[in-house]
């Protein structure tokens, strides 16, 4: 009984663990995001207005496509026509 009760532990912690990682996957793919948008001429206070605004137009993206470089580069294209404030 007891190593039912320690492979359960075992399993439970790495769910915590992939959860965790996972978490922290999701924060550093956000600061990739502020970076690009950096580069691509987003003004520095606009940052995090400019990361939600992405998030929104994604929303309008057709979820049977593939995303890749290119969807990306064409949805920050779109901000930079949409959201002209926010670029420099």
């Amino acid at each position: 009984m007891k190593n039912n009760e320690n492979k359960n532990k075992m399993a439970s912690m790495g769910a915590q663990d992939d959860e965790m990682s996972l978490q922290d996957l999701a924060l550093e793919v956000i600061d990739m995001l502020g970076v690009a948008l950096h580069f691509a001429g987003v003004k520095e206070d606009k940052i995090e207005q400019a990361i939600q605004a992405y998030s929104d137009e994604l929303d309008n993206f057709a979820e049977d496509i593939s995303y890749g470089q290119k969807e990306i580069i064409t949805v920050i294209e779109s901000l930079r026509m949409k959201k002209k404030f926010l670029f420099e």
